[in-house]
This record gives C-alpha cells, structure tokens and sequence, in this order.
C-alpha cells in the first residue's frame, strides 16, 4: 500500500510540473491534456 502511495504522489507532482508548463506557456493545450490524461491513466491504476 504504502507503495502506492507513493507513485500516487509522484503522479500527482508531475502533474503539478505539466501545469506549470501549461500556465507558463511552454507546452501547448493539447499537449497539456494529452499528459494530465496519460498520468490520470497511470493514477487510476494505482487506485486513485
């Protein structure tokens, strides 16, 4: 469990960083929807 946890949390910090980028522009919005998908895929997985 506690392994989960923390590939959850991982998942959760990329996520903060593919906003950034988003916000600050340096990624495009498909690209930024693409990946929030991708690591939302990868949460589900680990029970999110």
């Amino acid at each position: 469990m506690k392994e989960f946890e923390e590939k959850l949390i991982n998942i959760k910090n990329e996520m903060e960083n593919v906003r950034e980028l988003y916000v600050k522009n340096y990624i495009t919005k498909n690209d930024y929807q693409k990946e929030t998908r991708d690591l939302f895929e990868m949460a589900v997985e680990y029970g999110a």
